[in-house]
């Protein structure tokens, strides 16, 4: 029984290390990678699509978890500049640390559907990560109205995800004339002009 916890979560950990490095992974990939075979890999997880949906879901429930988190430690009437600050440097160093990853989950076309559910469901559904951040939103401008938070929401969300996604795009080239978001100065202008847009 311990030996095949230890099997499933190689294979989970090593699913994850290609997800990083490659745009798409066969079962073939995984089961080589892990040195075992391909009937292994579909005996632990049934299917790829499962073991992909149990690594999506592994890497976007740690980052709403380390986010939920840091917020729940953001002092009452703390300015929205100061949290919201807090909150996108929180994330876009999870997310420049893991930009394999994210690639991953915003650019896989073999498994678009299966991500993009895990992705609304995590941060468009009702739930503990979309509440932390309408309550923080809620606090630090005094907005009570639902619509008008959930419009900031959308907003705060799709301006951060632009550089995110740039940023992906650039990665495998080897000389980026497009400032992104490793660059220090750059992503402190662009968190510093986000704020400006949303408070």
């Amino acid at each position: 029984m311990v030996k095949n916890e230890a099997i499933k979560k190689a294979i989970i950990e090593t699913t994850r290390e290609l997800m990083s490095h490659k745009s798409s992974i066969t079962i073939r990939d995984i089961a080589d990678a892990c040195y075992v075979n391909i009937a292994a890999v579909n005996y632990y997880f049934g299917s790829k699509d499962y073991l992909l949906s149990l690594v999506l879901d592994q890497i976007i429930n740690e980052i709403t978890h380390a986010i939920i988190d840091r917020l729940e430690r953001i002092p009452l009437n703390t300015p929205i500049e100061e949290s919201l600050e807090i909150m996108i440097n929180m994330i876009y160093g999870y997310a420049l640390e893991n930009v394999g990853l994210f690639g991953y989950l915003f650019m896989n076309v073999e498994n678009r559907d299966l991500a993009s559910k895990l992705f609304i469901e995590a941060f468009f559904k009702k739930g503990e990560f979309k509440d932390m951040v309408f309550k923080k939103l809620r606090e630090s401008s005094g907005l009570q109205d639902e619509q008008a938070l959930y419009a900031r929401y959308v907003l705060l969300f799709s301006c951060f995800c632009i550089p995110l996604v740039i940023q992906i795009l650039t990665e495998s080239q080897s000389e980026q004339q497009i400032p992104g978001l490793k660059n220090d100065e750059f992503r402190k202008n662009y968190i510093n002009e986000l704020i400006k847009m949303v408070k």
